[in-house]
């Protein structure tokens, strides 16, 4: 298997994360789960949601940003004002993924991928590119890649297991802040394109006399 790349420098550079934050009504030292992907069943932003309440309650200025769109969009926003958390929930839409969302990506403290089933996902590389840890579900390629407690976290396809994960990044930021970095590494050796490039023409030598 030859897997998805990244190109790990589209997302150096320093910025402000309170000036980014600030643009969506984001506390400087709020803790902030960001979620990018089509919101849809499969991606499981339902779940993520569910488990907003119990992230709260260790941390109730925590964030939560959704970035993207889908067919969830106004029940997942519902849903937020049926468990009063419509306060902590940003919904922002499909983006610029070379534009503003880097900056998101930078600004942020983990990313959520909480799918039902995830072929890959590369929102868990353009994570660690931008050197943030993860918590994502067993569910998929993901496990296959992700290093529990090194570089980010693996949990089920249950809210109160995305909780846990969440909770534990918010009960430990320097563990998660050195997550972040291990997943920069993991990204820039491993997924970088270059490398992909090696894999897919190593393959080639050996199938082609």
């Amino acid at each position: 298997v030859v897997h998805n790349g990244v190109h790990c420098h589209r997302y150096d550079g320093h910025i402000d994360p309170a000036i980014c934050r600030r643009t969506y009504g984001i506390g400087p030292m709020d803790p902030t789960v960001l979620f990018v992907g089509r919101l849809s069943i499969q991606k499981g932003p339902d779940l993520l949601m569910e488990a907003i309440p119990g992230a709260l309650r260790m941390r109730g200025d925590a964030k939560f940003v959704f970035v993207g769109d889908g067919d969830m969009r106004s029940s997942l926003e519902r849903r937020a004002n049926q468990l009063g958390v419509a306060h902590a929930c940003r919904f922002l839409g499909s983006m610029d993924p070379n534009g503003d969302l880097i900056n998101i990506f930078k600004s942020c403290d983990l990313v959520c991928v909480p799918s039902r089933n995830e072929p890959f996902g590369i929102v868990i590389l353009e994570a660690w590119a931008a050197g943030k840890p993860v918590v994502v579900t067993h569910n998929g390629g993901p496990r296959e890649f992700v290093s529990h407690g090194t570089n980010g976290y693996l949990v089920y396809d249950n809210p109160s297991s995305i909780c846990w994960g969440i909770c534990q990044v918010f009960g430990n930021f320097a563990h998660a802040q050195w997550m972040g970095q291990q997943g920069r590494v993991t990204a820039a050796y491993g997924f970088s394109w270059d490398r992909i490039a090696e894999q897919t023409e190593g393959i080639y030598r050996e199938l082609v006399p």
